[in-house]
């Protein structure tokens, strides 16, 4: 991160909130506990990703379309990329970032509606609570302790995408 903040010449209010995210930390973090190849290069790659997603100049190329309602993973694919690593563990990783969407979709729905932005709960393209149990039951069969002090279940549901 603190590299990352140099090269993207972060203020320091948007990198003192990056920082801060259990997102970027869960991001930065999973292929270290997923012992990927190559950890640094993907965890730079995936948290530059996360920064570009943020960031007002590029932020509007990665918000929720239609498009994307096909699977819960689809904004997700581009931080998916990892070589090598425990499959299981990537996995959980990914899982509890796919519920802290969700989940911040179902909380957004009203606001999203009142701003006119694409929200694919409000759509009734995706089913939340089916989905937040689905995911829930996947994390809870692979526990990982190192990962929960980072982001657990609870914290993954409550907290936000944006830093």
């Amino acid at each position: 991160m603190e590299h990352l903040s140099v090269t993207f010449n972060m203020e320091s209010g948007l990198k003192r909130r990056v920082f801060e995210s259990s997102t970027a930390k869960l991001i930065g973090a999973l292929p270290f506990l997923a012992d990927c190849d190559h950890p640094w290069r993907t965890a730079v790659t995936h948290v530059s990703l996360y920064y570009l997603a943020l960031h007002e100049g590029t932020k509007q190329f990665f918000l929720h379309t239609s498009e994307d309602d096909a699977a819960v993973e689809t904004r997700l694919r581009p931080i998916m990329q990892f070589s090598g690593g425990d499959p299981a563990i990537i996995e959980r990783g990914m899982n509890l970032l796919k519920l802290q969407m969700v989940a911040g979709y179902l909380r957004d729905v009203e606001k999203d509606m009142e701003q006119t932005k694409y929200n694919p709960v409000a759509a009734g393209s995706w089913h939340a609570g089916e989905l937040i149990d689905q995911l829930r039951e996947a994390v809870q069969a692979h526990p990982h302790a190192e990962m929960d002090a980072i982001m657990d279940i609870e914290e993954s549901i409550r907290s936000y995408w944006s830093a």
